[in-house]
């Protein structure tokens, strides 16, 4: 292969070394001065080597080189020029800022020159200097459109907003009316609160074009601004003759009647554009993200973001995402069967949006469907390995389906993977504890539920659960008692703790004071609860009311499940059993 490279730098070489030249400018850009034809031959040497080491991206060595030609050529305006280049590449503006100025005042006809120059005083914040610049450029190149946009765009980053409008009419004068001109234009009216000379511009731009549709629509936006309501609509209207299947102009309506007070309309239009095919789903999700957060403040909204949930699903209905937006409104509205059924219609479209998946598991636990929960979570598993929330919710499965070992070996995997969320961690030896518990390895439950306390100091749902196993194995009852008496503290009137307390009590032998704790426990629980009646009646046994302690314990018998193993016994035999 032929070195062309290498051809080139020796035909520019022996062109430099040809002898003295009296024109004023090098082949690379300075001024001849007294350089002879060696050192105009070095000059042009170093200059080449630094423009390779420019684009080999060796940009300290280029800046090197550049700065060697310009102290052997201090007129070399292309030598300026290339390094303020490389000075940008590196984003040292002000260093560029130098010889940027240099290379243009050398040759201030080179458009090249000039445009660099005007970037980097635009890029040290120096717009009106940019302005400047861009207007003489402007004059020489009159026919260089981006000129003008630059030359506008630096008066308004500098605050002159009549002078970019000055430059935008010059820009008419030689091209004609613009539509991104013109818009250009009534966005500097709209800071200037000059809607009126906005709605001008855009009447212009109408005669140019009657038939976009857009224009329309920003004319209507301006007349509401102006306070002109009947020309918005009458313009509004008009876009809809225009365009039938204009989406927006609905979503537009919609806004204008709610300003206006109208709030039946505005629901109407806004259903019609949900109706519409042709809007894409995301601006339908964010729309109702909006109705997320304030049908909390105004229930009455609920069912206005239902109505639009259902007719995005019947609208979108091969798109996850529609479902997933109907359940989340679902689980807003406390529906958990309804909501998690969605999750699951978004989840067989394919959904494999972690979020999705970790509802469904969350109403699985709020249901309390351990077997969905168990064959669902194995299933999100497969999908997010990393994921330490999907392992809590397969061990906590695991373990209402009483596969203690399993739920262990699965949440210790799981503590793992949490990151810097101590809360969630705390929740997972919390349920090791648990679960040892069952496996009656009181060593491993003790030390899984401390670790979870150190954690969480504040979790009053895990000193609770701490201090009941305590007491059901009558080990550690001061422990056990301190735990529940701090539970009941950070939680008071919570049933469950109450009672706790009250067996305690039951353990320690101070059986007047679990009377009163499991009675309150009692009064705080709708219905009636298996587990509190039972440990009520034994207490009754205990101060030696055994009629009274028999009709507590058939009651808690007839609640259903939650009694103990020797509950039939103890109404069999009408006696407390350990």
């Amino acid at each position: 292969m032929i070195n062309r490279t290498h051809a080139l730098f020796v035909f520019i070489l022996l062109a430099a070394c040809s002898g003295p030249h009296k024109t004023t400018t090098s082949s690379t850009g300075g001024t001849q001065d007294q350089l002879s034809g060696v050192q105009r031959a070095d000059v042009t040497y170093t200059f080449f080597n630094a423009n390779k080491e420019k684009l080999l991206g060796n940009y300290n060595t280029a800046v090197d080189l550049f700065g060697e030609v310009i102290r052997k050529d201090p007129q070399n305006a292309a030598a300026m020029y290339e390094l303020a280049s490389v000075y940008m590449e590196q984003k040292k503006y002000v260093d560029a800022l130098y010889f940027a100025k240099t290379s243009f005042k050398l040759s201030p006809n080179n458009i090249w020159y000039g445009r660099q120059y005007a970037e980097v005083l635009q890029r040290n914040d120096r717009f009106k200097e940019a302005a400047e610049v861009l207007e003489v450029l402007s004059k020489q190149y009159p026919s260089d459109e981006e000129l003008y946009h630059q030359w506008a765009a630096s008066c308004i980053f500098a605050g002159n907003l009549d002078d970019a409008l000055e430059v935008y009419e010059k820009y008419e004068s030689v091209f004609g009316i613009d539509e991104e001109i013109s818009m250009d234009k009534c966005r500097i009216y709209q800071q200037q609160h000059k809607p009126e000379k906005a709605v001008v511009e855009l009447k212009r731009l109408i005669a140019k074009d009657s038939s976009n549709v857009e224009v329309y629509g920003l004319l209507a936006e301006y007349y509401q601004t102006m306070g002109d309501t009947s020309r918005a609509l009458e313009t509004y209207q008009l876009i809809e003759r225009m365009d039938p299947e204009n989406a927006y102009v609905h979503l537009s309506l919609a806004d204008f009647y709610r300003t206006a007070g109208d709030k039946e309309r505005s629901v109407e239009e806004l259903k019609r554009a949900f109706q519409n095919p042709k809007l894409e789903i995301e601006t339908k999700i964010s729309i109702l993200g909006s109705y997320y957060s304030l049908v909390e403040q105004y229930p009455e909204l609920k069912d206005q973001a239902l109505a639009l949930c259902s007719l995005l699903v019947k609208v979108h209905p091969n798109d996850s995402r529609s479902y997933a937006v109907m359940a989340d409104f679902l689980v807003q509205e406390k529906d958990f069967e309804g909501a998690r059924e969605q999750y699951r219609k978004a989840k067989a479209l394919g959904s494999k949006e972690y979020s999705v998946h970790s509802q469904i598991l969350m109403l699985d636990s709020q249901l309390r469907d351990w077997d969905a929960m168990l064959s669902e979570s194995e299933e999100a598993l497969s999908l997010f390995p990393d994921q330490p929330f999907v392992y809590y919710f397969n061990g906590m499965s695991k373990q209402q389906k009483k596969k203690y070992a399993d739920a262990v070996t699965v949440l210790s995997s799981g503590v793992k993977m949490v990151v810097d969320n101590p809360e969630l961690e705390s929740s997972f030896y919390s349920l090791m504890g648990e679960a040892y518990h069952e496996l009656k390895d009181n060593v491993k439950s003790d030390e899984s539920f401390d670790k979870a306390l150190a954690l969480d100091p504040k979790d009053a749902t895990v000193m609770n659960n701490y201090a009941y196993f305590l007491s059901m194995r009558g080990d550690k009852l001061a422990k056990a008692e301190a735990l529940s008496k701090k539970s009941l503290e950070l939680e008071p009137d919570q049933a469950s703790y109450e009672d706790t307390y009250g067996w305690i009590m039951f353990m320690m032998g101070n059986y007047t004071d679990a009377k009163l704790w499991i009675g309150k426990a009692i009064g705080h629980t709708t219905g009636d609860n298996a587990t509190l009646l039972e440990h009520y009646g034994d207490v009754l046994y205990k101060l030696g009311d055994t009629q009274q302690a028999l009709e507590y314990w058939q009651r808690a018998k007839a609640a259903g499940d939650g009694g103990s193993d020797q509950l039939d016994q103890k109404i069999l035999q009408k006696k407390y059993m350990e």
